[in-house]
């Protein structure tokens, strides 16, 4: 949350100041929550995000959000920029606010939340089915389609990065997990994926964002570095790549569409090839969905090699 409102610029070097910054942010997170619990769903997450709309784009991260959108929107003038900036900070405000209520919009009141669209028969959601590789991008509110998957009773294993902050991590592991899946951290998550899938588990990811040391894949007409192991899984353990779209509806109510499953094009071709047919597809679908609700992308993270960016750009990279 701090490196979020504050950006890289602001570095404590002090440890035990660090320690302490950490309490505060976890408790106030946790005071926040507690407001949050306390109204309707709906109530919450739209506060939240009338607070976030006029307080989001004045925070550090803005500047790599704008950045991400001149990439994604050559086109967009300065005003449709800020209308966008806005909207996002919007999306985010609240996705935090609606964190305590997962287990209702997936749950209790999943049949009146949650609306359910199946583009194709996927044998991941019929009894004794085989698991499935699930992905998804930061649109909407990605935490409500693990939740989802979980609600229609397939065992799912999702691949989450940890926090600095271990008091907020713990936070925020416990109201994932009261969703009822099981996560693993991604820096020791190719092991255990396997495992999982081995043993009859779908697993989920969340792969928008640069990867490191991911391959170069077009994403909004550049290449961005990115995660080929939803493919690679897919391929190993001949199950389905199955893409997971989040679309906000009104209030905390959303529409979650499972679509086909990603294949190559050509299978007669060697692994590595069938691996980036998918990976491409994959990033194609994703570009589509963020084209159609640009507001909904929560991308407070570089996604692409700095090169791309304006000669005049000023603004922090993460």
């Amino acid at each position: 949350m701090a490196k979020l409102l504050l950006g890289d610029k602001h570095k404590v070097h002090s440890p035990g100041l660090l320690r302490l910054l950490w309490v505060l942010e976890a408790w106030l997170v946790g005071l926040l929550g507690t407001i949050s619990r306390l109204l309707p769903p709906d109530t919450a997450s739209r506060l939240a995000a009338r607070l976030a709309r006029r307080i989001g784009p004045r925070m550090d991260k803005t500047r790599i959000i704008r950045r991400n959108l001149t990439v994604a929107f050559p086109e967009a003038s300065p005003e449709e920029l800020d209308q966008l900036v806005k909207g996002i900070w919007g999306t985010l405000g609240s996705i935090v606010a609606e964190y305590p209520h997962l287990p209702t919009i997936c749950g209790t009141q999943a049949d009146q939340r949650l609306e359910i669209v199946m583009r194709d028969k996927l044998p991941v959601f019929e009894l004794g089915g085989k698991p499935a590789v699930f992905v998804t991008a930061h649109l909407g509110n990605w935490e409500i389609g693990a939740g989802t998957i979980a609600h229609l009773g397939v065992p799912v294993t999702v691949v989450y990065t940890a926090l600095h902050n271990p008091h907020m991590d713990r936070l925020l592991r416990n109201a994932r997990e009261a969703l009822g899946y099981r996560m693993v951290e991604r820096a020791s998550a190719a092991r255990e994926l396997v495992r999982r899938l081995k043993a009859g588990t779908s697993v989920g990811l969340l792969v928008d964002q640069r990867v490191d040391s991911g391959e170069p894949v077009p994403f909004f007409g550049a290449d961005m570095l990115t995660s080929v192991t939803p493919a690679q899984l897919a391929l190993r353990f001949n199950c389905d790549l199955i893409p997971v779209q989040v679309q906000r509806l009104e209030g905390a109510r959303f529409r979650v569409i499972f679509h086909r499953a990603v294949k190559a094009d050509d299978t007669t071709l060697e692994t590595s090839a069938q691996i980036m047919q998918m990976t491409i597809k994959i990033n194609a679908l994703f570009e589509s969905w963020i084209r159609e609700r640009p507001q909904e992308w929560t991308c407070t993270k570089r996604r692409w090699a700095k090169h791309l960016t304006k000669p005049d750009w000023r603004g922090t990279e993460d």
